[in-house]
């Protein structure tokens, strides 16, 4: 399950760092678009059901209001936490069941989750990460979970490119092909002189000129590809935000009002290394690919997009302190990781080291004729 998750970041930083490859290539932002009826998104480092947190959609979705025209494919939209049924009669606020997370294996035979599916209501949830509680006998232990850090993914991607020299009968084609959290690219330079092709060699002593000047295209070409893949990745080189699977749907009021816009975060079952903490996690979507097919539901069919959701082992993990159960407490000390071999202070033991240490100041500021002497036995 979800139950509380962390966004620090401010609207302008979650859009660069939610840069994709567009249809009509190269890189875009996708636009910040505010929710209807003036909420308002607000930062925070404990977020609880029932708070405007931002998501990602495809931007032919339509609400009705001033802010619906946009110029990228994507959209960034702050929408309420706790899924409410675009057929729910009465006040919004009185749903009568818990709508936070919504369940894999029934998402498509529960009309409050069916309905929007059915009708192409697909969105991305970002965070930083969520928490969750661990049961360890009569207490509960919290765990904020995140994405591994940007420089990790980029190591083990860099590990796994792949670089080919491709040989046909009119030249040489420089294919480039790249496994990455951004899909495959490839890239071909067509009519590049060279007597023949194979793999390049690291060493470009035993090559001529025309091999050399080969050489350095390709690593021009792989260059750009890094900065494309850190532009997804955001300005901060170590944070990557969590993409959540998600379902949202649109309640219109009777009277004209705004319209209010919710969703849920679909659950899976969790994989080995979440399992170590709770048995349900969120469907996080690892790839630029798996978001781009979970938001395109006028390309791609509910059938396929489904596909996607599944527990992974792509994540880290940390306990952080029990002031996060509050949802009232928002400091950063709700994410800070915490030594479990340390004995927790408690008011009466901090009284106590105070009292100690006050005690301990005074003595060493009597002066020595009026300090306790102990005669030697």
């Amino acid at each position: 399950m979800c139950g509380r998750t962390a966004c620090t970041l401010a609207p302008d930083e979650i859009c660069r760092s939610c840069s994709y490859s567009s249809h009509s290539g190269g890189r875009q932002e996708p636009q910040w678009r505010d929710p209807p009826g003036g909420q308002k998104y607000y930062p925070s480092h404990n977020v609880a059901p029932g708070a405007h947190t931002p998501v990602i959609i495809s931007s032919h979705h339509r609400f009705g209001t001033e802010d619906d025209a946009v110029s990228t494919e994507r959209v960034v939209q702050p929408m309420q936490w706790g899924l409410i049924p675009s057929w729910h009669k009465g006040s919004p606020k009185k749903v009568s069941y818990e709508t936070n997370n919504c369940r894999s294996e029934s998402m498509l035979e529960k009309p409050t989750y069916k309905v929007p599916l059915q009708r192409g209501r697909r969105c991305v949830v970002l965070a930083d990460g969520f928490f969750e509680w661990k049961r360890d006998q009569a207490k509960k232990q919290p765990y904020f979970i995140y994405f591994p850090d940007k420089k990790d993914t980029d190591e083990r991607e860099t590990n796994s490119s792949c670089l080919k020299v491709k040989k046909e009968e009119n030249g040489v084609s420089v294919k480039l092909e790249r496994d990455s959290n951004l899909g495959i690219v490839k890239e071909e330079k067509e009519n590049l002189e060279q007597e023949g092709g194979s793999e390049c060699p690291a060493d470009t002593s035993s090559l001529n000129p025309a091999d050399v000047l080969l050489k350095k295209e390709i690593k021009t070409e792989l260059n750009g590809t890094d900065k494309d893949h850190q532009a997804h990745k955001g300005g901060d080189k170590t944070k990557r935000l969590m993409t959540m699977a998600g379902v949202f749907d649109v309640w219109k009021s009777s009277d004209g009002s705004p319209p209010v816009l919710s969703y849920s975060v679909i659950t899976v079952e969790s994989s080995p290394a979440m399992m170590k903490v709770h048995h349900r996690m969120p469907a996080l979507l690892l790839t630029d690919k798996e978001v781009q097919e979970w938001l395109d539901s006028e390309n791609v069919p509910l059938e396929k997009a489904v596909n996607n959701i599944r527990a992974t082992e792509e994540i880290q993990m940390h306990p952080v302190s029990d002031i996060v159960n509050n949802s009232r407490n928002k400091s950063p000390d709700c994410t800070k990781p915490i030594d479990l071999t340390k004995p927790k202070s408690t008011p009466s033991s901090n009284l106590m080291m105070k009292w100690l240490s006050k005690g301990k100041k005074e003595q060493s500021n009597e002066p020595p004729s009026k300090r306790i002497k102990t005669e030697p036995q």
